[in-house]
């Protein structure tokens, strides 16, 4: 009787206890639909103090790009902290599961700051006070679900409570959340970049589902823009906000304001000090994530 075909393949990752968490909401903002965090197996010798195993499921479609993503994640993690060690990746087949059950039992509305909810398309609560974002979970960093993306919305409601954004632009817009909440708050005109052009499809269907279709979409560089905008958030690795803080700085209008995340508290200082001649005017910390936000000093 031939084999009935695999539809998951499941990633298994051996990594240091303190980077367990970060790397778990890591593979869950990447699309894998649940998480599996093990002791050891039957048989085996306990794993290694302060070792963790996680095991999360992907379609076979997404696999490399989840790796390739989780490698360049870890690597920034170990520049971060040496002792961390190597963290070793193994790749194995499973039988199909209700993965669907589960990803959706993780993927919860979620109040966001005094006036966002951000949901998935299959749990919409009905009605209230808040702005309603709806986003569709899948193979784009930013549902909600992580600290780094809470911390922009909330410095997002922040900066336009406190004055008219003209223009605002989102780097690394992923699912496009940001790039909505920009829109339903009140920016007048909207441009949402990212340099992997594959999301960009899943952005413009969060973008129409939302009211927010009028946001322009582009791939691409920081460096490729030209305009200049009163709002910048740049939710990315903090080895990028360092590289491309130049670029980065360029695109903030006179009196306006950067906010940055995806950084570690202990990554804040390098972060700042890519950008000289600003000051912090707001932060904000949750599960040893850090968002800021910056204006350039008088």
């Amino acid at each position: 009787m031939p084999e009935a075909p695999c539809e998951w393949l499941a990633l298994r990752v051996d990594v240091d206890a303190t980077a367990a968490e970060a790397v778990a909401n890591f593979l869950l903002e990447a699309g894998a639909p649940g998480l599996i965090t093990e002791e050891h197996d039957e048989g085996e010798a306990p794993r290694a103090a302060g070792r963790a195993r996680l095991e999360a499921p992907l379609r076979p479609a997404d696999h490399a790009r989840v790796v390739a993503a989780l490698r360049r994640y870890l690597a920034s993690l170990r520049e971060l902290d040496p002792a961390l060690g190597e963290t070793s990746l193994e790749t194995v087949r499973v039988p199909s599961v209700d993965w669907t059950a589960l990803y959706r039992r993780h993927h919860l509305p979620t109040c966001v700051g005094g006036r966002l909810l951000v949901a998935p398309p299959w749990d919409v609560p009905a009605g209230g006070e808040r702005e309603v974002l709806v986003i569709e979970p899948g193979m784009a960093f930013g549902t909600g679900q992580h600290a780094t993306t809470r911390g922009c919305l909330e410095a997002i409601e922040q900066a336009l409570d406190a004055r008219p954004i003209a223009a605002a632009l989102d780097v690394g817009t992923g699912s496009g959340v940001l790039a909505i909440a920009l829109a339903r708050l009140g920016a007048a005109r909207v441009v949402a970049l990212d340099a992997d052009p594959a999301v960009l499809p899943l952005a413009r269907r969060n973008l129409v589902r939302n009211g927010a279709g009028h946001v322009a979409l582009c791939a691409g560089r920081p460096a490729a823009l030209r305009a200049r905008f009163d709002l910048v958030v740049a939710n990315l690795l903090a080895e990028t906000l360092v590289e491309e803080a130049t670029e980065l700085a360029a695109l903030v209008a006179e009196g306006g304001r950067l906010i940055v995340s995806g950084l570690l508290a202990a990554q804040a200082v390098a972060v700042q000090t890519a950008f000289p001649g600003w000051r912090v005017i707001d932060r904000r910390g949750e599960d040893g994530w850090q968002t800021l936000t910056l204006r350039r000093a008088a």
